[in-house]
């Protein structure tokens, strides 16, 4: 694949985008293309080091930049989105956004308790309902529902309301650039949205998911009129996101989408289960002793019975020294920041 067509090719969307209707204050950074061996940036050839990993946005020579690992053929709109959005995180650091969650706590403490899930199904059913148009009623019992929420499962609710704050955002974002860009691919962004927020299983692990309400919840609120800025510099995202409604009397009872999501949670920790017995059955260690944990791939990891799983990549210090694996993983954890030994996984 040619990356320095494709750079052009992006670059020029890039450019046709009017960046203040899809979030004010947001301009377009810099941004690097790269796969396994080469990375082409502002119109040339550069070294790929370390800091290229994953699709995130990092700091290059003293500038925040967006970077892209190219694996597969995208069209140029999907692509131009997916690359915005991770612009869109370079702007939240570069604005000072401070609602980053700890993933690796979060990996540990999140409990799939059934009853959350079951009223975040109910809650992502209300946000479907809003993408119709406004709906009083609909908004009024979605923020009851979170308000519920918040009391009944406060570490739960607090990191998936930080992961709507930072990934939903940017998914915000990404799916306004499908809209200027192409609107089919925007239909197509939206109804994937919907069959990733309504389906039990599609709520394990926890954070994916969060990328579309989070998406879903700034348009409810804004179609209601409710988006709004304190300043210029820094978006009242998280009282939009937290904002709720004292949580009515209420009168549920436990339908079949609970017992969907109570098997969902339990075949979750069944498949986890799986991939750490055929991991330590395979024996491929990859590193052992004492290592201090750095980073897994967070989008897709689970924890489980004093496991973790982790894809693409694992970072470890070993003996002072920094490591970075790449492929999918198997970790024993020692404690909840170091590492006993490191499995590959199949």
């Amino acid at each position: 694949m040619n990356l320095e067509e494709l750079y052009h090719q992006v670059r020029e969307a890039v450019a046709a985008l009017d960046f203040e209707s899809i979030w004010p204050g947001f301009t377009p950074l810099r941004f690097a293309l790269y796969d396994a061996e080469r990375c082409y940036f502002d119109g040339q050839y550069i070294e790929k080091t370390d800091a290229f990993c994953a699709n995130t946005s990092i700091e290059y020579q003293g500038e925040q930049i967006a970077i892209w690992m190219v694996q597969e053929e995208l069209e140029i709109p999907v692509l131009t989105s997916k690359i915005v959005h991770e612009m869109f995180h370079g702007f939240q650091r570069l604005r000072g956004w401070d609602c980053w969650p700890n993933e690796m706590e979060a990996l540990s403490r999140y409990g799939y308790q059934p009853e959350n899930l079951w009223r975040k199904l109910r809650e992502n059913e209300l946000l479907l309902k809003l993408l119709e148009g406004p709906d009083e009623s609909a908004l009024a019992a979605l923020l009851a529902s979170r308000k519920c929420r918040s009391e009944k499962f406060p570490f739960e609710f607090s990191y998936e309301s930080q992961v709507e704050e930072i990934e939903g955002t940017a998914n915000y974002v990404e799916w306004q650039v499908l809209k200027q860009l192409d609107g089919e691919k925007a239909r197509a962004l939206t109804e994937r949205m919907g069959g990733q927020i309504t389906r039990p299983e599609a709520l394990l692990p926890i954070r994916i998911s969060c990328y579309f309400t989070g998406a879903l919840m700034i348009n409810a609120l804004a179609e209601a009129g409710r988006y709004f800025f304190t300043s210029p510099e820094r978006p009242a995202i998280r009282a939009l996101l937290r904002q709720t409604l004292p949580a009515e009397a209420e009168a549920l009872c436990r339908d079949a989408r609970f017992r969907a999501v109570s098997e969902a949670v339990a075949a979750f920790h069944r498949e986890t289960d799986e991939i750490v017995r055929s991991a330590l059955e395979r024996n491929d260690v990859a590193a052992e002793g004492s290592l201090e944990l750095l980073g897994v791939n967070v989008y897709n990891a689970r924890c489980h019975n004093g496991y973790i799983t982790s894809t693409y990549f694992v970072m470890f210090r070993e003996g002072g020294a920094d490591r970075f694996l790449q492929g999918n993983f198997v970790l024993r954890m020692q404690d909840e920041k170091t590492v006993a030994a490191i499995y590959r996984w199949a």
